[in-house]
């Protein structure tokens, strides 16, 4: 992360600060300089939810960046996607870890990453506790996001344009849900934010302070200035 924010300061002013290049241009640059930086090797990553919202979070600044939005306009993370036409951190990653693990079952027998894989230690113990994530696990993860089997996902990974097509499929359908997601609960929470608040039996008698709670009031009727 830190090469990629290297790489982006370096482009301030001949790339994102440039008023004659397009939003297009720049986005295409921000791939091809940006984006191969931060997800160099990304294909065989092991990532937590807490890596991929940290990711995902410089992948909105930059975007913001060099589409000159502010956080003051207040513009929702799926219009800046939409605007950029760039998917999600949590996309990219799903995607390149699927299609790497649809190459590797592709691999002749032999090859070291195959073999990695399908391997199984004969022998060892795992430590007492919960299980570290593998990366055997997180392509499981994938494959049930795809709605694709275990039992049949290195039938449909034989024919290369099949898997990429079905993939292109399952992380357009899961953009889509997840933008669907994000838009329900931001307008709950604006429609919570929206209820006027309900009086409160809670109210000082002396400076008719509302004190939200019974605990509160006795606390404030200590030291309530006007006693």
């Amino acid at each position: 992360m830190a090469k990629a924010s290297a790489t982006m300061a370096r482009l301030t002013k001949r790339v994102w600060e440039n008023k004659l290049l397009t939003e297009k241009t720049k986005t295409r640059l921000y791939q091809a300089c940006v984006l191969s930086t931060l997800l160099y090797g990304s294909e065989t990553w092991t990532t937590l939810m807490r890596h991929e919202r940290r990711l995902n979070t410089f992948h909105m600044r930059c975007l913001k960046r060099l589409l000159e939005i502010k956080w003051q306009d207040r513009i929702p993370y799926n219009d800046i996607l939409e605007r950029a036409g760039i998917p999600s951190m949590y996309a990219l990653l799903a995607q390149r870890r699927r299609r790497w693990l649809g190459h590797m079952r592709r691999m002749e027998d032999g090859r070291l990453p195959k073999d990695v894989l399908y391997g199984q230690l004969a022998t060892g113990t795992r430590p007492v506790g919960r299980p570290a994530l593998r990366y055997k696990d997180a392509c499981k993860q994938d494959l049930k996001a795809c709605c694709i089997t275990v039992e049949t996902w290195e039938t449909l990974a034989e024919d290369r344009t099949a898997w990429r097509q079905s993939l292109h499929r399952v992380i357009k359908a899961a953009e889509k849900s997840r933008s669907g997601h994000a838009t329900q609960k931001r307008s709950l929470r604006k429609a919570r934010t929206a209820i006027p608040p309900t009086a409160s039996p809670f109210v000082c008698v002396l400076c008719n302070k509302d004190c939200q709670a019974r605990i509160g009031l006795l606390s404030h009727s200590r030291r309530c200035p006007k006693k």
